[in-house]
């Protein structure tokens, strides 16, 4: 439940000596109950309390209750807008006088600290230029600059669960056909029947288990929780595209079949060596969001425990931390060349330190020594072995520049294609963004509104956290 900010809640003192200055912002109805809802500091290091009440936002200082800014919502036919804001101007309480720097304030307030937009690095640049600027920008903003607390990241699960959907639901019905089969008649678009002889736009255990994962995840993160979503899927139909489990690999339902009887969800997956079928890092990619602000240390723990609930070998488990490091280096605007190599010199370093056997680690040097990128498409396997589906997934990525041209190259490749496409796609998704999945595709996918406002919710809880 989402709290409301009252005028109540929080010490808080009016504006002794206000400042009109000219401002122009303007938000739709959904912002504006983000607007309405305000800001409560949960810590120290959170330094503002803002409130809205009578069409006005207040602005406080939390840790004195100083009220430094205030402006008035307009409602109008297309929205809401604010045209003037008042800056205090009591040196006692407030010693800027500059205008410009109190309108780069509340508008960075407004959009990071209310709307959740993620405007931390534009600030950064403009900004920041020295050590005592970074001071002063946590002086005034603390975790809202420095942190990911509060950014809406609903747009960035939706590109992830629909890159993942549609990339799954290409490759659907041409499932197990071979490379040398598929080539006679490439997939150009979305189709249906084939394979599995369902409709257009359904999706497979790729999606569901990773549905079933971003479902759990709108609550606090709970590994039986998960395992126990994993369970109502294969048993009772849960979070399927058309009321139906029509696939599920081997590896996969003997974990779930041990979660049914109770065995701890991390000790579920197999560990030994033929336990290397891709269904965790097929289903790994909302886990992303839980990994935000968290040490290196942590995300792998944590991508271990989730990948263990169906595949515990340690190199199933370095195909997911593999994958969601470099999702998450994705996030943060970085080029995807750029990611690669970075995480050559990361993944191999942190490896080592966590004495993992060379052994283990050599079997990843396409990925971590080699430019996969240069080979050539024989050279890129397509099978459902966990290693051979990240690596084609990085492959396409890399040699594609839009999200259709890289699902459509990675279920081309044949066989494990639905797997393929919707690893492949949860990347590209995150890369190129929603709108560049084609509409028309997205429209086809099986329970779109679940699915829309799966993201909705799942987004809703990373905010809040």
């Amino acid at each position: 439940m989402i709290e409301i900010a009252t005028k109540t809640a929080w010490q808080n003192h009016p504006i002794d000596n206000p400042k009109r200055i000219d401002i122009d912002l303007q938000f739709t109805d959904k912002q504006f109950s983000k607007l309405f809802r305000g800001l409560i500091p949960r810590q120290m290091e959170d330094k503002w309390f803002i409130y809205f009440e009578n069409d006005w936002l207040f602005f406080h200082r939390s840790w004195t209750g100083f009220g430094l800014y205030k402006a008035k919502l307009n409602k109008g036919k297309d929205g809401y807008s604010i045209k003037e804001f008042w800056a205090e101007r009591n040196q006692e309480k407030y010693k800027n006088e500059d205008d410009k720097t109190d309108i780069e304030n509340i508008s960075f307030l407004i959009a990071r600290g209310l709307l959740g937009i993620d405007v931390n690095q534009i600030y950064s640049d403009q900004n920041i230029k020295l050590e005592t600027d970074a001071i002063k920008g946590w002086s005034n903003f603390g975790n809202m600059l420095f942190t990911n607390q509060g950014v809406d990241y609903t747009a960035k699960i939706k590109s992830i669960l629909f890159g993942v959907a549609v990339g799954d639901a290409l490759g659907v019905p041409v499932e197990f056909n071979s490379r040398q089969t598929i080539s006679k008649s490439r997939v150009t678009d979305m189709i249906g029947y084939g394979t599995h002889n369902l409709p257009a736009g359904t999706w497979s255990d790729d999606s569901s288990l990773t549905f079933c994962l971003a479902e759990a995840l709108t609550n606090d993160f709970d590994l039986n929780l998960i395992g126990q979503n994993f369970v109502k899927w294969c048993y009772n139909n849960y979070w399927t595209p058309r009321g139906n489990v029509f696939d599920i690999g081997i590896a996969t339902r003997q974990a779930i079949d041990r979660l049914a009887k109770g065995v701890r969800p991390d000790l579920a997956g197999g560990f030994d060596i033929s336990s290397n079928g891709n269904g965790s890092l097929m289903r790994i990619s909302p886990l992303l969001f839980n990994l935000l602000g968290k040490s290196v240390n942590e995300r792998y723990e944590l991508t271990k425990q989730v990948s263990s609930i169906t595949h515990g070998h340690i190199r199933s488990v370095i195909s997911c931390f593999y994958y969601l490091e470099f999702a998450l280096q994705l996030l943060n605007g970085n080029d995807k060349f750029e990611i690669y190599k970075n995480l050559q010199t990361e993944i191999t370093t942190y490896l080592i330190a966590l004495s993992i056997s060379s052994t283990e680690i050599g079997l990843f040097d396409r990925l971590l020594k080699q430019n996969i990128y240069e080979l050539k498409e024989e050279n890129i396997f397509s099978s459902g072995y966990v290693l051979h589906t990240l690596e084609a997934s990085i492959w396409c990525l890399l040699t594609t520049e839009s999200y259709k041209d890289a699902v459509l190259k990675a279920v081309n490749l044949g066989e494990d294609t639905d797997t393929t496409g919707a690893v492949t796609g949860g990347l590209a998704g995150l890369l190129y963004g929603l709108d560049n999945i084609p509409k028309k595709w997205i429209k086809q996918i099986a329970r779109y509104d679940d699915i829309d406002n799966l993201a909705e919710r799942l987004g809703e809880k990373i905010t809040s956290c």
